[in-house]
């Protein structure tokens, strides 16, 4: 049913005005016969009525006796009924008549006139008459008896009159309204159906506008289309989402390939020379002293190797957000060359995953304040407020004109504030920067809480 309701619909309104025009039309027809036997049936009446009382002696004597043809002699108790009468002869010469209007009766009146019987005859004005022919037993005279439509059915005759054109003017206006409904509604909702049908979502784009359609639908393809740009846009970013997850996964590798490379493998490449050395050796004091070598490049191997764990998968997470942050302030300000300090609100029960977000935020931000700010000192706060865990990142670095756009921010090649947001976000927090050109910036991260905060 819900399948074909706009055919149902479709037919609902398409089918009263024409069960209105076949119904009209019976009504019409069956009104034209109801006229039709009601006039004759009239004229009948009165043709027999005068043909009766013509037949009288006296009353047929006075009309042989008659010096003037014409006049209303036989007739003096007058017509009050409407209609005309006259006494013809079998010629069909026009003996007497009643007043009013006459009808010129056709030649060959007794084959167009069947005797006893009604028929329909136009007038002098083109007025339809139903007329009828009486005969006066053996005298060879008829009584010829007529009466106009417009006269004796005026009312009905009006009516029968303008209702073809009330029928017609509501068939039209019916077809009219079906034919502007298909045009403005159900064509334009089929279309949209199936471009909709055929539509990539996140690959192709709607029509924006169907000037045909109705404006509900106009607004309709407009927020489709709309839907359909955001969702191209999401695809798009998605795609370059990923494309940038496989580079910094490339980046990462060849980081890690390069700092095992210049570390590591060099340690292990002077630590294997050197036992080749001490194997070689002639005496003891040369062994030990290749030993000792050997030793030494082993240490230094282990601590790079330990180093490069530690920044892949940091073992302080472990001690919550407080220490992890110290120790995160500790190494990056020898080995950037900051003074970084840490004042931070001991915060309990923070999910692992919230406190790796926040060291990886706190990395980023004090990398970039080294790296494009050029900061001098860096200041890494965090304290409650209103249920969430405030932590702040502020420098006295060079600052710049920051952008929520995240897309814009891949785009310009700033990943690390667009990595930032995003790991933020993940946490259900909210991530801000405030930065003005030579006044330093500040990343703040709001992330709600749900644990005590001791101080």
């Amino acid at each position: 049913m819900k399948r074909h309701l706009l055919v149902v619909l479709t037919l609902a309104i398409v089918l009263p005005p024409f069960a209105i025009l076949i119904i009209a039309g019976a009504g019409l027809v069956a009104h034209e016969r109801a006229m039709k036997e009601v006039a004759h049936s009239y004229v009948l009446d009165l043709g027999q009525s005068v043909a009766d009382r013509l037949t009288s002696g006296r009353a047929m004597n006075r009309l042989f006796m008659m010096p003037n043809i014409g006049m209303m002699s036989p007739f003096r108790w007058g017509l009050s009924l409407p209609g005309w009468v006259a006494i013809v002869n079998d010629e069909g010469q026009l003996l007497l008549s009643s007043s009013g209007v006459d009808v010129d009766l056709p030649r060959g009146w007794r084959s167009a006139i069947p005797l006893g019987e009604a028929v329909e005859l136009k007038g002098r004005k083109g007025d339809t008459f139903t007329i009828a022919a009486i005969p006066m037993t053996e005298s060879g005279l008829y009584v010829i008896a007529a009466v106009s439509w417009a006269q004796l059915l005026g009312p009905m005759l009006r009516f029968s009159r303008l209702w073809p054109v009330l029928v017609a003017i509501t068939g039209l206006a019916g077809v009219l309204a079906v034919l502007l409904l298909w045009r403005r509604l159900i064509a334009p909702l089929r279309a949209l159906e199936t471009e909709v049908r055929s539509l990539r979502w996140g690959w192709d784009l709607p029509k924006e506008d169907d000037p045909r359609s109705i404006y509900e639908l106009q607004r309709l393809r407009q927020v489709l289309h709309q839907l359909a740009q955001s969702a191209i846009e999401r695809m798009e970013l998605t795609r370059r989402y990923v494309t940038d997850l496989v580079r910094v996964q490339e980046e990462e590798q060849e980081r890690v390939a390069r700092e095992i490379h210049d570390g590591p493998l060099q340690g292990v490449t002077a630590l294997m020379q050197q036992i080749r050395l001490a194997v070689r050796s002639n005496s003891e004091a040369e062994l030990k002293s290749h030993l000792a070598i050997a030793e030494k490049e082993a240490d230094i191997t282990v601590r790079e190797l330990r180093a490069l764990c530690d920044s892949l998968s940091p073992p302080w997470l472990d001690l919550g957000l407080k220490e992890a942050l110290a120790e995160l302030a500790d190494r990056l300000s020898h080995s950037l060359g900051l003074e970084i300090s840490v004042e931070m609100t001991e915060v309990c029960d923070l999910p692992r995953e919230t406190v790796l977000a926040l060291f990886r935020v706190a990395q980023e931000a004090i990398n970039n304040a080294a790296r494009h700010g050029r900061a001098k000192h860096v200041l890494v706060r965090g304290f409650v407020e209103d249920d969430e865990l405030v932590m702040e990142v502020s420098d006295d670095g060079c600052g710049f004109n920051p952008t929520d756009d995240v897309e814009l921010l891949r785009v310009k090649g700033h990943r690390g504030m667009a990595n930032m947001k995003e790991r933020v976000a993940l946490i259900g927090g909210r991530f801000e920067v405030k930065s003005y050109p030579d006044k330093g910036t500040s990343v703040i991260c709001r992330i709600p809480l749900a644990c005590n905060v001791s101080r």
